[in-house]
Parts: C-alpha cells; structure tokens; sequence
C-alpha cells in the first residue's frame, strides 16, 4: 500500500511558486475576510498566513464580529477590488447564516476569487475554460494525482459527496482528464455497488469513517477528502485502519488532501497574477 503524502506534494508546489514568483515585477497580496468566532477558521487562516510568508507573500487578515452586516461586509470587498496591490480575496468560511453567502462571494471581483467560489468563476470551469480559478480542495486532489502519475484518462472514478465546494468542482476536474465519472450522495442506494467498482475513489461526504473495506476493493487508489476531530483522535470519511490493507494508495488524514487546500489557494494566486 502507498500513503499519498500531501506534505511531499506541497513542498513541490512551493518550490515551483517561489520560482513563479520570482519572474513577477510585483508579487500579489491576498485578502482573507472572516466574519465571526470560529477556532477551526482561524486555524486554517493561520496557515494561509505562514504558507504566504514563506512564498513573500502579504495576507491581510480582516476580521469581523457577527453582528456586521451585509452591505458593511461587501463594501469592504469593493475597496479591496478597487486595490490594485490586491490579487485575490476569499472569504473564510463557514460565515454567520444571517449573512447571504452567494451575495457576499459574488461581490469579488472574478479575477480576484482566487477561491473559485463565485458564480462567475463556476461558470469559467463547468464551461471548459481553462483560466478558471479551480477551488483550492479541487485542485489539491488533482495536484496529488498528478505527483503521484495516478491517469484518470479513460480510469472509473467515483466521487462521494456533491458540495459546491468539494464534490462537484472535483468531479469536473476529474472528467477533464477523461474518467468515467460516477457521484454518490446521501440518496445514493447501495452505495457499495458504485464504491467499489472504481479505479480512484474519492470521498467528501463528511461523515467521520464512513467508507471502510465493504465500500473499497483490491487495486483502488482512495483519496479522502475529509478531516475530523474526535474523541478519539483525528480522522478521516475513510476509516483508514479497516482500508488501508485492502487498497493499493490512500491519502492519510492528517497529512493527506489538507496541505494542498492552502497549497492550492496560492497557485491560483500567483498564476492569476
């Protein structure tokens, strides 16, 4: 069995954007906005802000209180817009539920969603155009594929999970390299038949150990997708001790997709610029 390193694929990516960086005669900064208290969002923020550093990138971290409103919120994405010293802008989410989530991301600028999320950017990737800002997790996935010379040309792919974020961006990418492509949800029935028929397996359903050694067969390569705290540790969809000496390739969690959310966030960063 091979364990997919994600930290192995970062530090390639990092190398190969530091030598992008260095051809550009300004390097761009990136806007993270965070609305509200959230541990796990600021955990993340801190390690966009360390992977920027280590690039010579500025992240410029705006936090705002819960009670903010709409219209405060996307009035400062305009100014960061208007700034020209500004290459891309996400917005940390989860963000509070009073606050309308597609209104705020279709406030950037296209150019500058460098997290893929707004209906402008969507619309580049499903139509085919290969500028699209891919979302991070998305791009990350195929990225590791990629080091690791996994082919989906003409390969079965199945991907668990249909979010906006995750599922659906993945299974595009995916079907750009030639997969035959197959995405189960929660109303999948016999979720097993479609599991384990596939070449490359990819979970994103969020449900900690979902998938174990009834969903996987001999020979698959699985990508999981999805990371939790725990009573009892960090885990995964996948439970890992139950599939791990079933499979041929399988991403560990932690250490598996995660480093290439961030990794992937500042390729689109930089390549925009």
């Amino acid at each position: 069995m091979i364990l997919l390193s994600g930290k192995e694929v970062q530090d390639d990516i990092k190398k190969k954007l530091k030598e992008k960086i260095g051809g550009l005669t300004s390097v761009p900064k990136l806007v993270i906005i965070q609305v509200g208290e959230n541990e796990q969002s600021g955990i993340y923020i801190n390690r966009k802000k360390k992977f920027g550093e280590e690039l010579g990138i500025t992240v410029e971290h705006k936090k705002f209180q819960e009670a903010v409103t709409e219209e405060e919120i996307i009035q400062e994405i305009e100014k960061d817009n208007q700034d020209e010293s500004v290459g891309g802008i996400i917005v940390q989410l989860p963000i509070p539920k009073n606050l309308n989530l597609s209104r705020v991301l279709n406030s950037i600028d296209v150019n500058k969603d460098v997290d893929g999320l707004s209906a402008g950017q969507m619309g580049l990737l499903y139509s085919g155009n290969e500028e699209a800002h891919v979302p991070a997790t998305a791009r990350g996935v195929i990225s590791l594929l990629d080091y690791y010379e996994v082919n989906l040309n003409s390969k079965s792919v199945c991907v668990v999970g249909r979010s906006n974020l995750v599922g659906r961006p993945i299974a595009e990418m995916c079907l750009k390299r030639n997969a035959t492509l197959t995405i189960c949800h929660s109303h999948t029935k016999n979720l097993e038949e479609f599991t384990r028929v596939a070449d490359v397996l990819v979970v994103a359903c969020g449900v900690p150990n979902y998938i174990n050694d009834t969903h996987t067969r001999e020979g698959q390569v699985v990508i999981d997708v999805g990371i939790h705290k725990t009573d009892n540790g960090i885990c995964g969809d996948v439970d890992f001790a139950k599939v791990k000496d079933v499979v041929s390739a399988i991403t560990p969690v932690p250490g598996g997709v995660g480093p290439l959310t961030v990794a992937s966030l500042f390729q689109n960063l930089v390549y925009s610029a």
